[in-house]
């Protein structure tokens, strides 16, 4: 049976929320992974010490700088710096959701640029097309639809880049 898509508002399925640290050359030097607008290395600019109550895990970011809209997904506890959105799903999401979300919002990048940033209020009503089911509160993420669209080796491969990322700024560190 194939999955029933339907167009789900961002805000709908996370909380936009902007990062916490303006300023990377405020902060001590430390072991949390700074996440920046950046393409490269997953965005992380630098390790720094910061307290547990200001970083995430398992969510993803959104540029609102450089090229706007480009989306990281982080498995591993990070920070985030003010120049991208952090998206924390509203319900727990698998791995595999949280990649095919990610992947949905980069293909929309050609919609922003320095010029038109898309910054947290326009991310609100950015819309996704994804595979839904009822659930007994109401229509959510068909999260095993989108699971079989994708390989392991897909899953596997994404995560491993971002873990090779972080490990190559470590080691720069």
């Amino acid at each position: 049976m194939a999955a029933e898509f339907a167009e789900k508002r961002l805000d709908e399925l996370f909380v936009v929320k902007s990062g916490d640290y303006h300023a990377a050359n405020a902060l001590d030097p430390g072991h949390v992974p700074l996440v920046s607008c950046g393409d490269a290395n997953n965005g992380v600019i630098g390790y720094y010490d910061i307290p547990d109550t200001m970083t995430y895990q398992r969510a993803i970011t959104s540029a609102y700088n450089g090229q706007p809209l480009t989306t990281k997904f982080h498995p591993y506890e990070f920070a985030a710096k003010d120049d991208v959105a952090v998206l924390i799903p509203r319900r727990a999401m698998k791995e595999t959701t949280l990649v095919f979300i990610a992947a949905l919002l980069n293909m929309q990048r050609w919609r922003y640029s320095y010029g038109r940033k898309c910054y947290r209020e326009k991310m609100y009503g950015i819309t996704l097309s994804i595979p839904v089911a009822e659930d007994d509160e109401d229509q959510w993420v068909d999260e095993d639809a989108i699971a079989k669209r994708f390989s392991v080796g897909d899953i596997a491969d994404n995560l491993l880049q971002s873990a090779v990322a972080v490990l190559r700024t470590e080691a720069r560190g």
